[in-house]
């Protein structure tokens, strides 16, 4: 595990220990029935972002409004049947729940109707505690998470070693064709850009969760660029793996792959690149014709290297060009 996720997982119980107590702190303070639960309920709300969090609390009070009704038909209107009336309720609202895509309040609700199943008290009053309970309980997740830390710091290093492993993983695949490098490299070195990437992106939507702020969405979308070139570089390795023998034509390629890498940076346009792909791919067009039939496949695994580099380089262009504004503190 990471420094950053190490203490991201120690902030996030500190935030659950602590806020769980002053929930139920303030429950007492104002002599609610049932106090306890409001720390649970902090407990389950406090989430890994701010949004999340926002958005599970607002899901409890919707999903309690409706359980109130629940409540009233299973347990008020119909005959008092016990465990029946409890079970009717939590199938009905079970149902609502998932119908409303409410799934993580369901715990908090089935509590508050075993509160109901104990205490048999319909009153306004009675709905109301348990109403409070549950806004002590949000209020304090979402006040424990308003502010967040941020992540910045580390995506940057992100993108800093994302672009080092690519262009290594190029010169790895430039050296293959060269013959002049072993192919297992390549193999260990973009498996673990992939996953260095995932990391990154997991990062970025953390980061634009918890600003909630349009210049941070410009993180996700790099990382999800730079996940496209990977899954296009895993293609490209299947590929020239299955050369059999490195034809000639298979030089000049490993040159262009050579010099593709000084310019995976993050603020390079792919321009010049793409145009310099046009000429290597008119360069293998002015090859004479293969002769064999190996030759013939070899060539043809070439031409789609060269295929999947042209798509890499317009997802970096289409990056490029999408719009995202890149922040200045870069």
């Amino acid at each position: 595990m990471d420094t950053y996720r190490h203490r991201h997982i120690i902030l996030k119980v500190l935030k659950i220990a602590v806020g769980s107590c002053l929930a139920i702190v303030i429950a007492e303070f104002f002599a609610l029935q049932y106090a306890a639960s409001a720390g649970i309920i902090t407990l389950l709300t406090v989430q890994d972002t701010r949004k999340g969090t926002i958005q599970l609390a607002l899901d409890r009070i919707m999903s309690f409004l409706m359980s109130i009704v629940l409540i009233f038909l299973c347990f008020h209107a119909t005959s008092r049947l016990g465990w029946i009336n409890y079970g009717s309720y939590i199938f009905l609202m079970v149902i609502g729940c998932y119908y409303f895509e409410w799934q993580n309040a369901v715990s908090v609700n089935a509590v508050m109707g075993t509160h109901y199943l104990m205490s048999p008290d319909y009153s306004l009053g009675f709905a109301l505690s348990e109403l409070f309970l549950v806004l002590i309980g949000t209020g304090v997740a979402m006040a424990l998470n308003w502010k967040m830390p941020s992540s910045l710091k580390v995506i940057r290093q992100d993108m800093k070693r994302i672009e080092d492993a690519m262009q290594q993983v190029l010169r790895e695949i430039s050296g293959y064709l060269a013959d002049s490098q072993s192919g297992e490299l390549v193999w260990l070195d973009l498996d673990m850009l992939e996953t260095d990437i995932h990391k990154g992106l997991k990062r970025a939507h953390e980061q634009a969760h918890n600003t909630m702020a349009e210049e941070d969405l410009y993180y996700v979308g790099y990382m999800e660029m730079r996940l496209q070139q990977c899954v296009m570089l895993q293609t490209l390795r299947e590929r020239v793996w299955k050369i059999r023998e490195m034809p000639r034509q298979a030089e000049p390629v490993s040159r262009y792959l050579d010099y593709v890498a000084d310019y995976v940076h993050e603020e390079t346009v792919p321009g010049e690149q793409l145009e310099k792909l046009g000429q290597v791919f008119e360069q293998m067009k002015r090859e004479p014709l293969p002769v064999t039939r190996e030759e013939f496949e070899n060539r043809a695994i070439l031409y789609h290297v060269l295929m999947d580099l042209e798509e890499f380089l317009f997802v970096k262009q289409r990056f490029s060009q999408s719009g995202l504004k890149r922040p200045d503190d870069l």
